[in-house]
């Protein structure tokens, strides 16, 4: 019997089933109020600073 290959979908496609979980979509928006924000502030700051993860790293070890 051939196998059969999963139905592809893409990131935004995957995400936007999983957000259909009320559970599920209940923790992402627990988690976008914190988690989520501080680290798109984190990533943000490095991006305008013009640093890669490697070269931040060195500021942190």
């Amino acid at each position: 019997m051939a196998k059969r290959s999963p139905a592809k979908m893409t990131h935004d496609e995957l995400i936007a089933k999983m957000l259909t979980n009320p559970a599920v979509c209940a923790e992402h928006e627990r988690l976008e109020c914190g988690e989520f924000a501080l680290l798109d502030e984190i990533l943000g700051a490095r991006h305008n600073a013009g640093l890669t993860q490697a070269q931040l790293k060195i500021h942190f070890v």
